[in-house]
């Protein structure tokens, strides 16, 4: 990038005048969990004071808002219009206008359904699992029983051409339009529950709470693979590309190969990811946006696993929903944010909550950009603006922890600056760390070769006593020379003698070593060797002849 290109950035990111990361936000009186349906032009979110919204996903203003009456917890299309249900038995559909089609109260005679776990729908019926079985409900609102489970534990229902699939605690369903159970399949330990099955290519795949996703074949139900989490699974699975995208409440979101259940990569967030992946592009790159229980929003790439980007929340964070180009999402304090997706970056290092001393900070991430040109810049504590280095996909920041940060909380974060804007406040990708000075330096391992002549080369070789790990940009002095390496050095020394080498690093004891060389053609090692032979020569003579002369002389 030329100089005057980054002087315009540079006063870009004075200015703030560039595209925001966030592009607008709603605030509801209730957490907003479910994933955001689009309904004609308009996004819909449901919220827990009772209401769903429509919003203009280009500025977020309200269009129209309904009252359901209960907390929301399922929205699908159908018909032209949105049903929406509730946990107390009512199921509503509403128009692209927002007025009421039709209601239906299942939870009176001769349905009493108490309670409703899911709805899912196909062209000619929507689908209820309820605490008593599923119902049906059809274009009219007029609702029928398919099966009766009373008092049952149900998973949200996937809703096929003529038949529905649910689970019933360790089981798994395939029923058909006319009640007839086409197969039941079983869990060997643990249960389904809010993991709803996906139907996709012939397979059904959903998570349980035996730690596990489980694939069965759609025609039998004989089960083609599983893939292990290390917790319960109550994320619904996104299928797609080749891959099999879920969360866990272990934390982390996993990539399995659709067709075998082998896993292509694990990304890690602070808490469990109950909500469904969404696919979705950012900075022109593949990748599944999730919320996570750790109120952050990921964008993480559906090749590598590597996290992109991570947008804060100021709560649990559920469903997202890509669409034209922004990223929306609800979180538990009510909030609904849309942030733009042209480009973002990550901090991989350090990691949220970690506890720093005074050894240099190596912060590291990945950043994308649509545009090209890209700059990463870094701050701490919501100050000054500090340009990166960078690569193709990685940037890097080294600070000095005594110079750059202060006692307890510090917070980084990282924005990226490209040819056709840049990221601006106030939602950044950051992480928090505890910084405590009084932390005792570190050693220096310092190792040098046993046997140095004189004009040949050698590697001192540099690692951390902590932790073993080779040492980056650390300073040495050697002989009247001085110089920065990473990891090791590699030296000549022209004249035999003793030298002393002093290695150096922030936040480490400064490490001395001795260095002896020794004259061309004469190894000192071969000296010793050669001593060493002498006196075992000598001793086999005094053990074997003198000795015994000896002894004669002295019998005599």
């Amino acid at each position: 990038m030329t100089p005057m290109k980054r002087f315009l950035l540079a006063l870009v990111l004075l200015v703030s005048v560039a595209s925001a990361s966030k592009v607008w936000e709603f605030d509801t009186d209730g957490e907003v969990y479910l994933k955001p349906v689009v309904l004609g032009s308009n996004i819909v979110i449901a919220s827990d004071d009772g209401k769903i919204y429509a919003l203009s996903p280009m500025t977020g203003a309200k269009q129209w808002e309904m009252n359901i009456g209960e907390v929301p917890n399922g929205m699908v299309l159908f018909d032209g219009g949105l049903v929406v249900s509730t946990p107390g038995g009512m199921v509503k559909k509403v128009s692209i206008g927002g007025n009421e089609e039709w209601s239906a109260n299942l939870n009176t005679t001769p349905h009493n359904a108490s309670y409703i776990f899911g709805i899912d729908a196909n062209d000619d019926t929507v689908f209820v699992s309820a605490n008593n079985g599923i119902l049906m409900l059809d274009a009219n609102g007029d609702a029928s029983r398919l099966n009766n489970f009373p008092e049952s534990t149900l998973t949200p229902p996937a809703a096929g051409s003529n038949y529905v699939i649910f689970g019933r605690g360790d089981e798994l369903l395939k029923v058909a339009e006319n009640g007839v159970t086409i197969w039941t399949t079983g869990l060997d330990r643990g249960s389904f529950w809010q993991s709803a099955p996906v139907i996709q290519g012939g397979v059904v795949y959903i998570g349980a709470l035996d730690d596990r996703m489980h694939a069965y074949a759609l025609s039998n139900g004989i089960q083609a693979w599983e893939a292990w989490a290390r917790n319960w699974i109550l994320s619904t699975p996104l299928v797609e590309g080749g891959s099999v995208y879920f969360g866990s409440n272990d934390g982390n979101v996993y990539a399995v190969d659709v067709a075998t259940g082998q896993p292509r990569w694990k990304a890690e967030t602070q808490l469990a990811v109950q909500s469904q992946p969404e696919s979705g592009f950012m900075g022109g790159q593949e990748v599944v946006f999730v919320g996570s229980t750790d109120k952050n929003i990921y964008a993480i790439s559906r090749d590598s696993g590597d996290v992109l980007w991570k947008g804060p929340a100021e709560g649990a964070v559920g469903g997202t929903l890509f669409y034209q180009n922004i990223i929306i999402a609800g979180s538990q304090s009510g909030k609904v944010t849309a942030h733009s997706t042209e480009r973002a970056c990550s901090i991989t290092s350090p990691v949220e909550g970690q506890l720093v001393g005074n050894k240099e900070l190596v912060v590291t991430g990945k950043y994308v950009s649509e545009s090209g040109d890209a700059i990463v810049y870094m701050n701490i504590n919501g100050g000054q603006w500090l340009e990166a280095n960078t690569s193709d996909v990685d940037w890097t920041y080294y600070l000095n922890p005594s110079q750059s940060l202060g006692t307890g909380l510090n917070t980084i974060s990282c924005l990226v600056s490209d040819a056709a804007g840049q990221e601006s406040g106030p939602d950044f990708t950051s992480v928090s760390i505890n910084y405590d000075p009084t932390m005792e330096p570190s050693d220096l391992v310092v190792r040098t070769p046993s046997s140095i002549a004189e004009g040949g080369e050698f590697t001192v070789y540099v690692n951390d006593g902590d932790d073993g790990s080779p040492v980056e940009r650390f300073d040495w002095t050697l002989d009247g020379r001085d110089g920065t390496s990473d990891r090791n050095i590699t030296l000549t020394l022209s004249e035999p003698g003793t030298y002393e080498l002093t290695v150096s690093k922030i936040g480490f004891k400064d490490e001395k070593k001795t260095i002896e060389v020794y004259a061309s053609g004469v190894n000192p090692i071969f000296i010793v060797v050669g001593g060493l032979l002498i006196l075992i020569i000598i001793w086999q003579v005094w053990s074997r002849v003198i000795s015994k002369r000896f002894i004669k002389k002295k019998r005599r």
